[in-house]
């Protein structure tokens, strides 16, 4: 015999049971015989009297204490199973829980449908089976888990119910399995039934399981815990996909070059994967921007099983502002959710630069800047105009006049010393999340480096020198890449070849960090800093410092092929921080949104448009430093998202892209050892489809007793009354009757 509720409320009811005993024990009548002769012949009546009350009294009391009893019992609700007791059962209603993986994985397709499909068809097949009493719930695991009811359906509503699941399409996030059981055994607890029953339909993908996490699996399912008599059984049924399906998949897109100016030509790349168990061939792959095709598809003649292959698409902008381009196969496979991919792209229709030269009038033609500019417009000068770097050139003795918010990074060239306002602007500027790049040259004195850029300042950098004066070699050193993934050398860096072959630096300042953050991104062989870069603020602000020039007085740098894009990827590092949220690409799945723009016009909300064509409205942008801000956290759908800014002036839209989260692509499935370890530490039984419709029926000759219990208290309660009413009329007859016996004794 099984109690439903647990036998502490059984054990309280069997104390409570021993109060009427303790009454009659405390208060049963004490009395002191005394011989009296003329009461000889009353004394046998009296005492078959007593006998008789006794016998009331005491049968008075089991009824009480039965009653009791009786009421403890049908509150533990217990079920009988077996023997002849069993006949007096009442079958036990359910109130059973599905709990569905909803992530991307399940949209695998077998067959002609998806996994999902195969779980809600389950579903609606079991909910035929459910009986009188029996109520239903859904619950989907996603990344957030979602009840499609707000309380347990009853059985007459569960095809209305299974009806509303049949219309979703297969979902996109992540899942934590944990989460969702939780949530499951939430909704049942606003269950009626004495009886719960949790089914988890999913395709094993082991990362949506947390195996390895006892504690926080027992608090979800209730195992071990003080309700433990009462937790759901809780049953695992795995779908899984066949081993053997064809699957071709669109990688992450990339864009070259970094920054996208209009006007100039780019690149759109994607790596094309076979990670299935059929070769594809004739395969086609298209690319659309702003939704509109704009390419002739790209066909791939052959793509075997585990190969990729990189397709490129070449694409010239002509308008500035935020775009979006997607690339796509129409292949049929076994998952189609990674048949695609998107990303955002920025076109910039020009970056303004500031370059201060240490030339003190504005006479002349600052030769020694020359060389910068021409590399950051390495066009034709008829075509300056239309460069995506746009440098504007004053002399340090002009630069007090400048608005440095005016433009997106300042770049201090060979100067003898900054006006003591434009140090403390610059200070300003880069905390704000601003790019500094300082190069030392001929015309640098040792007392600039000492205090704008001495260990003392924490605002631009903490350098310390080695030597007071500049460090000269007969034969230059190598110059040595120390940093290959920085962007500002990344792209050199990348090319087989030595990117810095050739390079002669014959003078330099020997400069030495004196700060831990400090990164040095090119040295002499001796280790002699070159280039190194310093954080400054907590906005991202950064100064990148050369130890020699760029004008060829100190070094051929100038004269190398490689000293353009050295200079181009340098100013585009410069200006991240403040185009952060703005790059190329896309962003990882549950990372945030960011974005950042200038301070007119005035921005009042944001409406955000997800991948699924929902729109979360009214957000709120803030406005910090200068400029405004934009989060959004909520990421987890892998895709488009449009952001729309209400604003004081028009505003286009800004798109960002979304990638799939990789934990969904992962194969790996739970293991029998997985599978042990969540029946030893959650109690979750594995079973298959065909056992579901025996895990939801009652058994036969099982059920609960309670109504029978019911009867039993009531009858009990009658005879109760009834043995009280005689026992009163007793009482008054013998007290009315006393009189009379004193008379006649008298």
């Amino acid at each position: 015999m099984t109690f439903l509720m647990g036998w502490p409320l059984l054990l309280s009811g069997i104390l409570l049971a021993s109060i009427p005993i303790v009454i009659h024990l405390l208060h049963r009548q004490r009395t002191t015989p005394i011989h009296w002769g003329a009461m000889r012949f009353l004394l046998e009546s009296q005492l078959q009297a007593r006998r008789r009350r006794r016998v009331d009294q005491w049968l008075l009391l089991a009824v009480r204490v039965a009653a009791l009893l009786l009421l403890a019992w049908a509150l533990a609700r217990p079920i009988v199973s077996n023997g002849i007791t069993s006949k007096l059962g009442t079958e036990a209603p359910t109130d059973v829980a599905f709990v569905l993986d909803h992530s991307l994985s399940m949209s695998r397709v077998v067959g002609d449908q998806t996994l999902f499909d195969q779980a809600a068809a389950i579903v609606e097949e079991s909910a035929r089976t459910l009986g009188h009493g029996d109520t239903l719930s859904i619950i989907l695991a996603e990344h957030e888990p979602r009840a499609l009811s707000a309380a347990p359906a009853p059985a007459g509503d569960a095809v209305k119910l299974c009806q509303s699941l049949r219309q979703l399409k297969p979902g996109m996030t992540d899942c934590s399995m944990l989460q969702a059981i939780g949530v499951a055994r939430q909704m049942l607890s606003h269950g009626s039934n004495a009886r719960k029953l949790v089914l988890v339909l999913s395709d094993q993908q082991r990362a949506n399981w947390q195996i390895g996490d006892p504690g926080a699996w027992r608090a979800a399912t209730g195992t071990g815990t003080a309700s433990d008599n009462g937790r759901a059984s809780t049953y695992n049924i795995a779908l899984q996909p066949p081993k053997s399906a064809a699957n071709v998949s669109v990688g992450a897109i990339t864009v070259e070059p970094n920054l996208v100016g209009i006007n100039r030509p780019s690149q759109i790349l994607a790596a094309i994967s076979n990670q299935g168990s059929t070769d594809f061939t004739a395969l086609a792959i298209h690319m659309a921007i702003d939704g509109r095709e704009s390419a002739t598809p790209m066909q791939i003649p052959s793509l075997p099983v585990g190969q990729s292959v990189t397709v490129r698409f070449d694409h010239t902008f002509a308008a500035a502002g935020s775009h979006w381009v997607k690339i796509w196969t129409d292949a049929i496979d076994a998952l189609p959710a990674d048949n695609s991919a998107v990303a955002a792209i920025n076109v910039w229709q020009r970056l303004p630069v500031l370059i201060v030269d240490g030339q003190l009038t504005r006479a002349g033609n600052f030769q020694s800047a020359q060389f910068l500019a021409a590399a950051m417009q390495p066009l034709d000068p008829a075509r300056a105009q239309s460069a995506l770097i746009q440098p504007t050139i004053v002399s340090v003795a002009d630069s007090s006049s400048a608005n440095l918010d005016d433009y997106f990074a300042i770049v201090i060239n060979d100067v003898a010393e900054l006006p003591p306002d434009i140090e403390q602007r610059l200070a300003d500027y880069t905390s704000a999340g601003h790019g500094v790049w300082i190069i030392l040259g001929p015309r640098t004195r040792a007392d600039f480096i000492t205090d704008a850029l001495g260990p003392q300042r924490t605002r631009l950098a903490k350098l310390g020198m080695t030597d007071a004066s500049p460090q000269s070699a007969s034969s230059p050193p190598a110059v040595e890449i120390r940093s290959p993934s920085n962007p500002m050398v990344a792209l050199i860096a990348s090319s087989d070849r030595n990117a810095l072959a050739g390079a002669a630096t014959v003078k330099w300042w020997r400069l030495k960090p004196e700060d831990g953050d400090d990164q040095i991104i090119l040295a002499t062989a001796d280790g002699d800093p070159l280039v190194l870069e310093h954080p400054v603020g907590n906005n991202g602000g950064r100064a990148v410092i050369w130890a020699t020039s760029a004008d060829g007085s100190w070094n051929n740098w100038n004269v190398m092929p490689n000293f353009v894009p050295l200079v181009n990827e340098t100013i585009y590092h410069l200006c991240a921080p403040i185009l952060r949220g703005q790059k190329n690409g896309s962003i990882n799945a549950g990372s945030a949104i960011l974005w950042s723009g200038p301070p007119k016009p005035a921005l009042q909300s944001a409406d955000v448009t997800l991948p699924d064509g929902s729109i979360d409205r009214d957000r709120k942008p803030d406005f910090r430093s200068g400029q405004w801000e934009f989060q959004y956290p909520n990421t987890f759908q892998p895709g488009l998202y449009q952001v729309k800014f209400r604003s004081a002036g028009a505003m286009p839209p800004v798109y960002f892209a979304v990638g799939i989260d990789p934990r969904e692509l992962e194969p790996t499935v739970l293991s029998d050892a997985d599978q042990r370890w969540l029946t030893y530490n959650a109690s979750i039984q594995t079973i298959s489809t065909d056992q579901i419709a025996a895990a939801i029926a009652r058994q036969p000759g099982a059920g609960e007793i309670w109504k029978w219990l019911a009867g039993f208290l009531l009858l009990s309660l009658l005879v109760e009354t009834a043995l009280t009413w005689q026992m009163m009329g007793r009482q008054r007859t013998r007290t009315e009757a006393a009189p009379a016996r004193n008379r006649v004794a008298a």
